[in-house]
């Protein structure tokens, strides 16, 4: 016996499918178990962001090394800084490159640069940490930025800078 179609005078052609209770249940726990983790997420990542940092943890702001590495170390970055300077108004990356390297001269010169960064050599953090590697490390990268930002200027500005320098001169 075919199935009626009780629904033809509502304008419904097929018979109201009833939910199942296994579905609602199932979605109702996929729900839960979803907002506990983005909840537990979210608190996780606050905490781990606003909280304090642990006693005796160290930061960028209270690292020391010893006065002769520190030295060194800031005379090193001067130079980076007068080098940077002085290749601002470079109109192309050769340019740039080479006022750089002079502008950033003896200092960074092997022998000199050596002699800057020996007393680095042994220098070692309160836990032990070797502060003043690290220390080498952070001007060594602080060089290799700098040209590549040097670079990266010229790339950009150069072109614009040789226009306006055509009108002016």
């Amino acid at each position: 016996m075919p199935a009626r179609l009780t629904h033809a005078r509502r304008g419904r052609y097929t018979p109201r499918v009833q939910p199942k209770r296994i579905t609602s249940v199932v979605y109702a726990v996929f729900v839960i178990v979803a907002a506990a983790f983005v909840i537990s997420s979210t608190l996780q990542i606050a905490r781990a962001v606003l909280a304090e940092p642990a006693p005796g943890a160290v930061n960028g702001a209270s690292v020391t090394v010893a006065p002769g590495c520190a030295d060194g170390v800031r005379t090193l970055a001067l130079a980076v800084d007068r080098g940077v300077a002085a290749a601002a108004t470079a109109t192309d990356r050769a340019d740039g490159e080479r006022r750089y390297r002079a502008a950033r001269g003896a200092e960074w010169d092997e022998p000199r640069r050596s002699e800057l960064l020996q007393p680095c050599a042994g220098a070692t953090g309160p836990g032990g940490g070797a502060t003043g590697t690290d220390a080498v490390a952070a001007v060594s990268r602080l060089d290799r930025a700098a040209e590549g930002a040097i670079r990266r200027q010229t790339d950009e500005l150069g072109p614009v800078r040789r226009a306006v320098d055509s009108f002016i001169r």
